[in-house]
């Protein structure tokens, strides 16, 4: 059931790949002009960072289950949850200054890959966006896609300009400086799986921070202006001076690695030390169309609808059930490739070259496909599937085609000690190897824990942002790019069609042991 490609570029099944276009979301609503903003969109769940410290002397953490009665009732500038779309800030609520108003930035101008996709898209009918997604989910809501790219570190969020433009629409628009000192500090509602910051912006190159953290349920968080620390070692300020000229205020991510996280921002206030909105809470990434499970989460069974490596093996079921075979019954069977000798998969049993009806080794062994990425030079490496099997003509095989586009995207369950991408793969006429570097793809995050990464079809990007076209591809490969000298293990669990299922329950075990035998390279 298994096969291995030594040589990716001479193997009839690689051969027989056929070329599909690359996907890039589109942005999902349409925004004033921010200045520094940028929109750029993609999901799953899920983060591999390590957790930073978010610890401040004043910082009260506000159960947004306590009474709903405001303590001041001006106190409260936002709230997601009576479907208010722009920010209060007392500078105007107009939309042609833009003072509010909510938009997305990210590092596209630095080279990075980084970028804001929303939970529900907006329609194409004239619609305001913003408030089409605050409808949807009482706030904005949606996951941050980290990646570094080129810039020199990754950098994405939400924003909005406290008092809008000095020169509204204009070519060039700049957002104006307003003292708003006498708030006192700043009160946010959020939840998020990444650790956030919230800044002041000054000027272009002026900024203070403080860090948000991670919350698993949303949360109501009140910092002071002293809690603030400048984030400029060229032109330091306190925070309380920065209160005095703020542009902007932001609420992202930073980082040197690649990360994915689902995050959600309800209310917006001025400090008050028990909270200023105090919203309900509720779980941030509950949805009613996520697929009910025993408790407040979801499987990764339940999400693993195609196949789920500890029940498949079980029941002798090693292919992936793409329900769009062509008849050649040989979609969804698992092969490996390297473009050896710079790269190769080491597996922890030996693998069958021919499809195997009733055993493969690997996967008994792992409950999973597992393995060691060994890179001798930089190079490319990976595992994957063909969605609707092989068209024999003649001497010659060629993988078939297929319209997976009924599936809405897709799910995945894994864990990886590297990056790895999930590629639509389309593509005849050059090598596998060369040609993977520039087909659609989405990012799954290193994760020494099990993790889930669900993904719609419109999520799927090149680096040239070519969208794809799930109605006309033929394989799903899992990449990993690796540095001479890597070794890195893999492990994956999962496959299953487009759910929205954010809140994915943990499995503690370790994910290279899969609860069997361990992944011991022999």
């Amino acid at each position: 059931m298994f096969k291995k490609f030594l040589g990716v570029a001479s193997s009839a099944l690689l051969l027989g790949f056929v070329a599909c276009s690359d996907d890039n979301p589109s942005v999902p609503f349409v925004e004033p002009n921010a200045g520094e903003s940028s929109s750029s969109i993609e999901p799953a769940p899920g983060s591999s960072e390590t957790a930073d410290d978010a610890s401040s002397s004043s910082v009260a953490s506000v159960s947004s289950s306590s009474a709903d009665a405001l303590v001041d009732p001006t106190a409260c500038l936002w709230n997601g949850k009576k479907g208010e779309s722009v920010v209060n800030t007392g500078f105007g609520l107009n939309a042609e200054s833009g003072a509010g108003y909510w938009y997305s930035y990210d590092d596209s101008n630095e080279g990075g890959l980084s970028r804001v996709v929303w939970d529900v898209d907006c329609p194409n009918d004239g619609s305001d966006c913003m408030q089409y997604i605050v409808d949807h989910c009482g706030g904005l809501c949606g996951k941050m896609y980290v990646k570094r790219g080129t810039a020199r570190e990754a950098n994405v969020g939400v924003a909005f300009n406290v008092a809008g433009f000095e020169n509204p629409g204009e070519s060039v628009e700049v957002p104006k400086s307003v003292d708003i000192s006498d708030w006192g500090g700043i009160c946010v509602t959020f939840a998020s799986s990444l650790n956030l910051f919230m800044k002041l912006g000054v000027d272009e190159n002026t900024e203070v921070i403080v860090e948000l953290g991670q919350s698993d349920d949303l949360v109501e968080e009140c910092f002071t202006w002293n809690d603030f620390d400048y984030d400029d070692a060229e032109n330091p300020i306190p925070g309380a001076e920065a209160a005095k000229k703020v542009r902007n205020i932001k609420f992202g991510k930073r980082s040197g690695e690649s990360m994915i996280g689902p995050f959600k921002i309800v209310s917006i206030g001025k400090y008050v030390a028990g909270g200023s909105c105090k919203v309900v809470a509720s779980n941030p990434n509950s949805s009613s169309s996520t697929p009910s499970s025993s408790g407040d989460c979801v499987t990764s069974k339940v999400i693993s609808n195609m196949w789920y490596a500890p029940e498949a093996v079980g029941n002798y079921n090693y292919r992936v059930e793409t329900g769009i075979d062509n008849g050649s019954e040989v979609s969804g069977y698992w092969f490996s490739f390297g473009d050896e000798p710079n790269a190769k998969i080491v597996f922890p049993k030996s693998l069958e070259y021919t499809y195997v009806a009733d055993e493969d080794p690997v996967m008994d062994y792992c409950e999973g496909v597992c393995g060691m990425l060994e890179f001798k030079n930089t190079g490319v490496a990976g595992v994957g599937f063909n969605i609707a099997g092989e068209i024999i003509n003649g001497s010659y095989t060629y993988v078939a085609f297929g319209d997976a586009s009924s599936w809405g995207g897709v799910c995945v369950t894994y864990a990886s000690e590297s990056d790895m991408d999930v590629v639509m793969f389309s593509d005849t006429t050059t090598s596998f190897a060369k040609k993977v570097a520039i087909m659609p793809r989405i990012l799954l995050p290193k994760s020494v824990e099990v993790n889930t990464v669900c993904s719609k079809w419109n999520d799927f990007a090149t680096y040239a942002e070519t969208p794809g076209n799930p109605a006309h591809f033929n394989s799903i490969l899992f990449v990993t790019y690796g540095e001479a000298g890597l070794e890195s293990r893999f492990n994956i669990i999962g496959v299953g069609k487009y759910v929205d299922a954010q809140n994915v329950c943990k499995q503690g075990e370790d994910p290279f042991v899969s609860g069997k035998k361990g992944m011991t390279i022999q």
